[in-house]
């Protein structure tokens, strides 16, 4: 492919109708660029990112920034990461829900959290897929080839009461991240006790610590869209509550993430450091 060539721009699709219990998002961007380096904040997300730009990523800041894989697979974060990007920007990556990694990953959330690995490691038979989507090149060509891929899987998976438990919890969780733990079981139609077991083994993380991410997710999403800090608090007790949560998951208040997205950085869950350096925030 001619890098020279690359067009430069986000690409974002909903998945098909089909797929939304297994996928949440295909995005994708090629360009060319000056090098950075990006803060990114916690996140519930798990994701399978196609690299074939030049990118390089941590676990945790501060660890070793190491080259990205052609094929990784993003766990959920519990901690901010970095991602440093140079001078070709070119990746595809798939937002799967916890049942997406179960079934077409065939490995639970739990075992990803914090984490990133080798698509190759975690699913044996997939360079076929990694080959296809590079020579694709295009967003939209890569989306048609992921989302055969993903239905072909499909058909071969057995249907189980416990994946379709997990389905409906995930998707209760985030759409209501708030209310008494008890409550997402009963709105699930489970037992209490199958539902912790389903997040200690699905999930990894305690139900609270879930909510915790799902809520501060929500909010930085909000603050970014709407630019209001009243509006992105409401899910929590109040302002305080949601300032002191929000810089506990992130490392800079509300006020100085709605001040970098002012000055132009793009970054929905996350930010430019050397922008942040830039306007002295205490990243």
């Amino acid at each position: 492919m001619n890098k020279s060539a690359i067009n430069p721009r986000n690409e974002r699709r909903l998945p098909q109708h089909s797929l939304r219990p297994w996928v949440i998002n295909s995005i994708g961007r090629s360009s060319q660029n000056e090098p950075a380096t990006y803060r990114i904040f916690p996140n519930m997300n798990c994701e399978i990112f196609f690299n074939f730009g030049d990118h390089e990523v941590n676990t945790s800041v501060g660890s070793d920034i190491r080259p990205l894989r052609r094929a990784t697979v993003f766990g959920p974060k519990t901690a901010c990461y970095q991602h440093r990007v140079g001078a070709v920007t070119d990746w595809f990556l798939v937002q799967l829900t916890p049942l997406g990694a179960r079934t077409l990953l065939d490995c639970p959330v739990a075992a990803l959290v914090n984490s990133d690995a080798d698509l190759g490691a975690v699913l044996a038979d997939s360079d076929g897929l990694v080959d296809a989507i590079e020579e694709a090149g295009d967003f939209h060509s890569r989306l048609v080839i992921f989302e055969q891929w993903a239905k072909t899987r499909l058909a071969r998976s057995p249907s189980r009461v416990r994946v379709s438990a997990l389905s409906a919890l995930h998707g209760t969780m985030r759409a209501l991240p708030f209310g008494e733990i008890g409550q997402f079981a009963e709105r699930i139609d489970v037992g209490q006790r199958q539902f912790r077991t389903i997040m200690r083994d699905e999930i990894g993380l305690a139900p609270k610590e879930l909510l915790n991410l799902l809520r501060i997710e929500q909010g930085w999403i909000s603050l970014y869209g709407t630019g209001s800090i009243s509006e992105a608090s409401n899910l929590f007790a109040d302002h305080a509550h949601f300032s002191r949560e929000f810089r506990r998951f992130t490392g800079i208040s509300p006020r100085e993430y709605k001040r970098l997205k002012l000055s132009g950085d793009l970054i929905v869950n996350g930010f430019d450091e050397a922008v942040a350096a830039q306007l002295l925030l205490s990243a």
